[in-house]
């Protein structure tokens, strides 16, 4: 059952969308404080754009848009042709993988998937020989 009224949901739509719009502009690895700073120094500034600003502003959006359609279109297109999968995971995550792989998790964070993709590779070439024998 749904709990939430139906302006309840688009508003969350519309914060989730915001969100995405965030995401575009390479902002969604950013500290909270930073991004809420960076948004704060964004409204002040736009108060001070002239029409013409404004303009030259959103034709940078409609681009990164555009960009964004075209890419996203040929990775849909790219991702049935292999049948491949998304997936995210954290950090706690990626490392239970790599101990339940009978790996050592690094301890900094940037070098996980790393860690994980060689343990993988291992684990699928020990099944190709374990395979051919």
């Amino acid at each position: 059952m749904n709990e939430h009224s139906e302006e309840q949901g688009l508003r969350v739509h519309h914060l989730v969308n915001l969100g995405g719009l965030i995401a575009v502009a390479g902002l969604d690895r950013e500290p909270p404080d930073f991004l809420l700073g960076a948004l704060v120094s964004v409204a002040h500034e736009r108060e001070r754009l002239t029409p013409e600003q404004r303009a030259r502003v959103a034709s940078l959006g409609r681009e990164k848009l555009d960009e964004r359609a075209t890419a996203k279109r040929a990775w849909k297109s790219w991702r049935r042709s292999q049948d491949l999968h998304s997936l995210m995971l954290n950090s706690v995550q990626i490392r239970r993988l790599i101990e339940a792989l009978g790996g050592e998790a690094p301890e900094h964070s940037a070098s996980l998937t790393e860690v994980l993709m060689g343990l993988l590779r291992e684990a699928g070439d020990a099944l190709v020989t374990a395979a051919a024998r």
